[in-house]
C-alpha cells in the first residue's frame, strides 16, 4: 500500500510544496519558516523539542494575520464585542502549538513509512519559491541573503524543507488513495439535486421598532452595560530608527585592486560550460540553411534530441510556459521562417526555427547539440568585471548590514530606555511618527508587525522594540514617544447611537415574538399567502430550489433542507431568524427526489471528485487523531504566559 501511496504522491507533490511555501513566505516571512533555536522548549514530540523561539515566531505571525482578518470583518472596530470574544490569545496559542505538534508527528510518520526526498528534488522546489527570485528567476544571492538575515544556513533550511516535503508526500499519498463507489456517487448526486418547493413570508424588524418606549434610564443603563463599545481607540506615536541595506550599498566603493583580488578569490565561480565547439557547429549549420539547405534534413543528421531529430527537429506548438525561458524568449521573438542564433539551455545548445504563428502559440523546430558539463571555461576578469563589481558591492553591503544589524540589536537591547546610543554608534537619525491606533497608520506604520510591536506590553512599558524586518532589506527599532489610553466617550456624544441600538434590539425582539405567534396560527390558514396578506408581510411565492441554490439566502436554504418532509398535501412551517434581524416563516410544500439516470458523465465525475476530497479530508483528520493519540507528546508551555504581548 505504501508503494501505491508513494507512486500517487510523486507526480505533483512538488507543486503542492511550492504553493505551500508561497503561502508561508507571504503570510509569515522567512523568519516564521526558518525559525531558530532556543534553550527554552514549549513541547517535546517523540523526543524532539519545539523551541520557544520557533513557537513565538509562528504564533506572532498567526496572531497578526487573525487580527487583521477579524478587524476587516468587523469594520475595523477594535471595541466591537465580537472582537474581544473571538480574538482569544490563549486559544490561538494552543491552536498554533497543536499545529506544530501535528506537523512533527506527521514528519515522524513519513520517515517511518519510508519516505525520502533527494537534494535534486529540494533544489527544484527552492528555485520556484518567489521570495528567492529576482525578475521571475531564481537568484542565488537573493536566496543566500534571505537566509543570512534570519541566521539560517543552506543546509539547515534544506533539512527543514525535506521534512515538510516528506510530510506532504505522506499525507497526499494517503488521501489520494481514497476510493469512491458508484453507489456513493449516485446517492450524493440524488441528495444534492433534491428539489424542495416552498413559499416564504418575511416580517421586517424595523416595522416593529415603533413599539419601543425608550427613556433616559434605558439609555443610561445601556451605556453602562456596553461601555466597551463606546471607548475611543488607544493611540501611540513612536520614535524610531531605520537601518537600510540600500543606503549601505550606496556607501560601498570598489577600487580596481580590490575587484581583482575578489575575482582571484572566487575564480572558480566564474567558470562556465565551454560551448564554443557546439556554437561553431550551429553557426555553420545556420550558414548552410541560409544558403538553401533544408532545416529538417539537417536536424535529422545533426540534432541530438532523440525525441525530435527523426521528425526533422519538430517540437510543435508551444506557449511561453512550456519550455525554458531562454528558449521561449528567442522563439517568440522570431519572425515566421526565421532561424535563431545559438541559444543555450540546460539541455545544451540550440538553433530554433519558427515554422508558424498560431494565436498565442508558436510552432517551432530546433537542432540540439549536447554539451559536456565537465568541460569548463573560466571567464576572464574583463569578461565579468561588471558582474564582479556588483557582487563585490553587494557582498560588502551585506556584510556591513549584518554587522550593523547585530550592533543595532545589541545596543537597543542593552540600553532599552533610549535610542540615542544607536544614533551615536551607527549614525542613524531618530525619526518620529504620527499617532496611530491598533488598526495601524500610514506608510510603514500600516505594517502589522510594527503595529504589534508598538502596542506590545514590553514597548508600552518604556523599552525599545526588538529589530523588526521590513521589505527591501530594512530593519526598524522603535520606542513609544506618546501613549494615549482608550477612554469612554461622553454619554451625550453617543446618545443617538444608543437610541438606534435600543430601537434595533427592540425591533428584533418584537418581530421574533410576532413570528412565534404567527407560526402557531399558520396551519389555520389555507396558504401562507392568506397569512401574509392579513399581516401585510412580504411574500415570496412558491419556488423550487436545490441545496446549492445561490439566489436564496443561505440561512433559508439550510433551514429548508433540515425541515422534515411534508405529509399528504399539508405544508410544514418553520421560522428562520435572518442575519439582519428580520424573521421569515417558510412553508415547505413538496420534496422531489432526483433520478440517478438524469446525470451526465461530467456531473458524475465532478461528484466523484468532490466525494474524494471529502473522504480525503476525513482520512487526514483520522490520521492526525491517531498519530496524536499514539505519539509521545509532552507540552511544557505555560498556558498562562501571554508572551504574545511581549
Amino acid at each position: 500500500m505504501m508503494q501505491a501511496i508513494r507512486d500517487r504522491a510523486q507526480s505533483w507533490i512538488a507543486w503542492v510544496i511550492v504553493i505551500f511555501l508561497i503561502i508561508v513566505f507571504a503570510l509569515w516571512g522567512v523568519q516564521g519558516y526558518v525559525g531558530g533555536t532556543n534553550n527554552t522548549d514549549v513541547a517535546e514530540v517523540n523526543g524532539v523539542s519545539i523551541s520557544e523561539r520557533e513557537f513565538e515566531n509562528q504564533y506572532r505571525s498567526y496572531r497578526d494575520q487573525q487580527r487583521q482578518q477579524l478587524l476587516q470583518a468587523l469594520g475595523n472596530d477594535v471595541n466591537h464585542p465580537l472582537f474581544k470574544q473571538l480574538f482569544n490569545e490563549e486559544i490561538m496559542r494552543q491552536r498554533v502549538l497543536e499545529g506544530m505538534v501535528q506537523s512533527r508527528l506527521l514528519t515522524f510518520a513519513a520517515v517511518k513509512a519510508g519516505f525520502n526526498v533527494g537534494d535534486e528534488q529540494i533544489n527544484k522546489i527552492i528555485v520556484q519559491v518567489p521570495v528567492f527570485q529576482k525578475d521571475g528567476q531564481f537568484d542565488k544571492e537573493t536566496y543566500k541573503q534571505r537566509l543570512r538575515l534570519q541566521g539560517m544556513n543552506n543546509s539547515g533550511f534544506k533539512s527543514r524543507l525535506k521534512q515538510d516535503e516528506m510530510t506532504a508526500q505522506f499525507t497526499t499519498g494517503l488521501t489520494n488513495s481514497t476510493f469512491v463507489t458508484d453507489a456513493q456517487v449516485n446517492s450524493w448526486l440524488a441528495l444534492q439535486n433534491q428539489q424542495r418547493s416552498f413559499s416564504m413570508m418575511t416580517l421586517k424588524a424595523k416595522d416593529y421598532q415603533h413599539e419601543a418606549n425608550i427613556n433616559d434610564d434605558m439609555i443610561k443603563s445601556y451605556y453602562d452595560q456596553n461601555l466597551a463599545r463606546f471607548m475611543t481607540e488607544e493611540q501611540v506615536s513612536v520614535d524610531y530608527v531605520v537601518l537600510s541595506a540600500k543606503n549601505l550599498s550606496a556607501q560601498a566603493v570598489a577600487d580596481e585592486q580590490a575587484l581583482r583580488e575578489f575575482y582571484e578569490d572566487r575564480k572558480a565561480d566564474y567558470a562556465v560550460i565551454n560551448t564554443s565547439e557546439q556554437t561553431a557547429t550551429l553557426n555553420k549549420l545556420r550558414e548552410r540553411i541560409a544558403a538553401g539547405e533544408n532545416f529538417s534534413a539537417l536536424a535529422k543528421e545533426f540534432s541530438q534530441d532523440i525525441g525530435s531529430a527523426n521528425n526533422g527537429g519538430k517540437v510543435g506548438l508551444i506557449s511561453r510556459i512550456d519550455m525554458e525561458q531562454a528558449f521561449t524568449d528567442v522563439a517568440f521573438a522570431l519572425k515566421q521562417g526565421e532561424v535563431s542564433e545559438p541559444v543555450q539551455t540546460s539541455f545544451g545548445m540550440h538553433i530554433i526555427k519558427l515554422d508558424r504563428i498560431q494565436g498565442e502559440q508558436r510552432d517551432v523546430s530546433h537542432i540540439l547539440l549536447n554539451v559536456d558539463s565537465k568541460k569548463l571555461r573560466t571567464r576572464s576578469f574583463d569578461e565579468v568585471r561588471n558582474e564582479i563589481e556588483q557582487e563585490f558591492i553587494t557582498n560588502a553591503s551585506e556584510r556591513r548590514f549584518g554587522e550593523q544589524f547585530q550592533l543595532l540589536s545589541n545596543i537597543s537591547y542593552e540600553q532599552p530606555d533610549t535610542l540615542e546610543p544607536v544614533t551615536t554608534e551607527l549614525g542613524l537619525p531618530i525619526k518620529s511618527s504620527e499617532s496611530f491606533t491598533r488598526r495601524g497608520g500610514t506608510g510603514i506604520f500600516a505594517n502589522p508587525a510594527i503595529v504589534s510591536a508598538a502596542f506590545s506590553t514590553d514597548v508600552l512599558a518604556g523599552n525599545n522594540s526588538e529589530p523588526i524586518e521590513l521589505a527591501d532589506e530594512q530593519v526598524i527599532v522603535l520606542r513609544v514617544k506618546k501613549y494615549q489610553a482608550a477612554e469612554a466617550k461622553p454619554l451625550p456624544d453617543v446618545n443617538d447611537a444608543i437610541i438606534k441600538s435600543l430601537l434595533s434590539d427592540s425591533g428584533r425582539d418584537k418581530v421574533k415574538e410576532k413570528a412565534a405567534e404567527l407560526l402557531q396560527k399558520a396551519s389555520e390558514y389555507s396558504s401562507l399567502n392568506d397569512l401574509a396578506v392579513l399581516e401585510n408581510a412580504q411574500l415570496d411565492k412558491t419556488r423550487a430550489i436545490t441545496r446549492g441554490d445561490k439566489e436564496v439566502p443561505r440561512e433559508i436554504v439550510e433551514a429548508l433542507f433540515k425541515v422534515q418532509r411534508p405529509t399528504a398535501d399539508k405544508p410544514v412551517y418553520q421560522s428562520v431568524e435572518r442575519i439582519n434581524g428580520d424573521v421569515s416563516i417558510i412553508a415547505l410544500e413538496s420534496v422531489k427526489g432526483a433520478e440517478t439516470t438524469q446525470f451526465t458523465e461530467e456531473e458524475q465525475q465532478a461528484a466523484r471528485n468532490k466525494l474524494s476530497e471529502l473522504f480525503a479530508s476525513r482520512d487526514a483528520t483520522a490520521l492526525r487523531a491517531d498519530l496524536r493519540q499514539s505519539g509521545d507528546v509532552v507540552l511544557t508551555m505555560n498556558k498562562n504566559t501571554d508572551a504574545a504581548q511581549q
